[in-house]
């Protein structure tokens, strides 16, 4: 591919957690962390669900001009 052109782009995720799902000898650890290490801990969560899940082969079917792929987390 000679030609190309590379548009970067963001999606924005959103996690709720909820709290009486979690086992109670894990929520104190969970309370304690503080917002950039949650944004962290479910940014992690996210894209190891996304490399897990059929998102890219089917973003990317029968797309013969465009190649869709995680670049990074940001």
């Amino acid at each position: 591919m000679k030609n190309v052109m590379k548009v970067p782009h963001t999606i924005v995720f959103e996690a709720l957690i909820d709290l009486d799902k979690i086992p109670a000898n894990l929520l104190p650890a969970l309370i304690a962390l503080d917002q950039k290490s949650i944004e962290e801990m479910c940014k992690g969560a996210t894209l190891h669900a996304i490399g897990m899940s059929n998102v890219l082969p089917l973003a990317n079917e029968n797309n013969t001009w465009a190649e869709v792929t995680i670049a990074e987390g940001n």
